[in-house]
């Protein structure tokens, strides 16, 4: 599969937590492996009277790309369990569009090395690294 087919593969299979936070593939490419997801933080996503949203949002918002790069990666199903995440909170993000670009730091057979960046309107507002352990679905 070129890297438009995987695209429109991880458009097409949406969890329903991808739904939640509004999130839609906008961009994928195998080598070197980066993908960019945007997200809409709904109004029910803040505090602060609205303003802000609440810090576990924006790690799942950090944390979908991940998983998304690495099951664009292999052409089998897997199952990319985060073993830890650890998040970094810069500035205070707002409801609606945030778009995070996630990349590859180090994969090996069964555990992968992550990074991703969360920016809203061109500023970065969270950054996050994480292990994840590639687990494969048996069919």
């Amino acid at each position: 599969m070129n890297d438009a087919e995987i695209l429109n593969k991880l458009n097409s299979q949406s969890a329903p937590c991808g739904e939640t936070l509004g999130l839609r593939c906008i961009r994928f490419q195998s080598e070197p492996p980066e993908i960019e997801i945007e997200f809409e933080a709904k109004y029910e996503f803040t505090h602060s009277e609205g303003q802000v949203v609440q810090g576990g949002f924006v790690a799942a918002m950090l944390d979908a790309p991940m998983a998304h790069l690495l099951m664009g990666l292999y052409e089998e199903p897997i199952t990319p369990m985060t073993l830890d995440i650890n998040v970094s909170y810069l500035a205070p993000s707002k409801p609606g569009k945030l778009n995070c670009v996630a990349e590859v730091v180090q994969r090996g057979k069964s555990t992968a090395f992550m990074s991703s960046r969360l920016y809203q309107q061109e500023k970065l507002v969270a950054t996050a690294t994480s292990t994840v352990k590639i687990v494969p679905i048996k069919s």
